[in-house]
């Protein structure tokens, strides 16, 4: 396994703990749709998941 080219990045999904709270107000009625955009945040933590044997050979890497 090696981890992914830009596996730093997802260390900005860590903003998306301190945006929790914002989000469970709009399921429980009292946010706006606005803050169902901080759920975007956790999308960077993606960049954690190692990349397999398929996705180097698919690159040309070997």
């Amino acid at each position: 396994m090696k981890m992914q080219k830009h596996w730093y990045l997802g260390f900005l999904g860590l903003i998306g703990i301190y945006k929790v709270s914002a989000v469970l107000d709009f399921f429980q009625g009292f946010g706006q749709w606005w803050e169902l955009l901080n759920l975007l945040w956790f999308i960077w933590f993606l960049y954690f998941i190692p990349e397999g044997k398929k996705a180097k050979i698919e690159s040309g890497q070997k």
